[in-house]
């Protein structure tokens, strides 16, 4: 029975691990950053987000201004009504050329 773990022991090792793996992982985050910090500067980095803000507003006013055009406006309802009109005008046409020539 001497070599059986007790559950103590096994808690004590999993704390000791969970104690560990935080340590490298603060570790490689610390790395990470400073990494990051030392190959893009700040000024790049802060220049490059206010074009992609720039960019974004400026596509954000271009999708206001379509949202704001009517789908079919004045213009072109009187276009299809009048093409309407004159394919009823031709049907109407046909059917009494049609009859008279009976």
């Amino acid at each position: 029975m001497a070599d059986d773990v007790s559950p103590g022991e096994l808690y004590r090792r999993q704390l000791d691990h969970e104690r560990r793996t935080d340590g490298i992982h603060t570790s490689l985050e610390n790395r990470i950053t400073g990494v990051a910090k030392d190959t893009v500067p700040l000024a790049l980095y802060q220049q490059a987000e206010r074009d992609r803000d720039r960019e974004v507003q400026a596509l954000t006013g271009r999708v206001e201004k379509l949202e704001e055009r009517p789908g079919l406006s004045f213009g072109r309802w009187l276009g299809i009504l009048t093409v309407a009109a004159a394919f009823l005008a031709l049907a109407i046409q046909a059917y009494g050329t049609m009859r008279g020539a009976k």
